[in-house]
């Protein structure tokens, strides 16, 4: 089963869900319908903007070895090399995606690879209601848990949250994308962002092939000395 597996039956999800949780209630890919906005005029203040699906670009990242497709490809600037994650930010939506990707000494599961990705604060310990937890393969043959959560709505505006947590025998991958909208008005907005990323930037992640040289994150066994 791939990411994008079900895009019509996840976007609905999300768009039911992500509603009811920021009004305080419990909790692939082809085009993604936006939602449909009022006619505004001078009175009414301008709409949260949601991401343009007509203007999607790639980014390769070569230290983690993946691809990752971006809304509105251009207008994202990314950090690859200051950090331990590459992190990029989109400020037309208040936007950022983190990724990062490590290795274990034991064979590794999501549950594991979240557990660890937690331990390591890669995961804000605010409050989040889940919207959203699946289980499921990919990239590749990555065992996967996807997380939809949204945090409670403030006087900041409302904030969604996507996770992935991914386990490739000792190697995992942690996807986080986190976008806010500046009111409860915009939830419609929010809900949509969430389903665009769900269904095509990680439906769309792939993978560097198989190296056939000595990988740089591995350790190198040093040549044993002369006698």
């Amino acid at each position: 089963m791939k990411l994008a597996r079900n895009a019509r039956t996840t976007l609905l999800a999300l768009a039911l869900a992500v509603g009811a949780a920021a009004c305080g209630e419990p909790g692939g890919g082809g085009h993604v319908e936006a939602p449909v906005r009022p006619a505004s005029s001078a009175a009414t203040p301008a709409r949260a903007p949601a991401f343009d699906e007509a203007a999607w670009g790639k980014f390769h990242s070569k230290r983690f070895q993946l691809t990752i497709p971006l809304p509105e490809g251009r207008a994202w600037k990314i950090d690859d090399h200051a950090r331990r994650e590459l992190v990029a930010v989109h400020p037309p939506t208040t936007s950022t995606l983190t990724v990062h990707a490590f290795y274990a000494n034991e064979l590794m599961s999501h549950a594991r690879c979240e557990a660890r990705a937690r331990s390591e604060g890669l995961v804000s310990k605010h409050e989040m209601t889940t919207i959203e937890s699946a289980v499921t393969v990919g990239p590749e043959a990555y065992d996967t848990r996807v997380l939809v959560t949204v945090e409670p709505k403030s006087d900041k505006g409302l904030t969604g949250h996507l996770f992935l947590f991914g386990a490739f025998v000792r190697r995992c991958l942690f996807v986080h994308l986190e976008t806010s909208v500046p009111s409860k008005d915009d939830e419609d907005v929010l809900s949509s962002r969430l389903a665009v990323a769900r269904v095509k930037l990680l439906g769309g992640l792939k993978l560097d092939p198989p190296r056939t040289t000595d990988d740089p994150d591995l350790p190198r066994e040093k040549p044993p000395s002369s006698p």
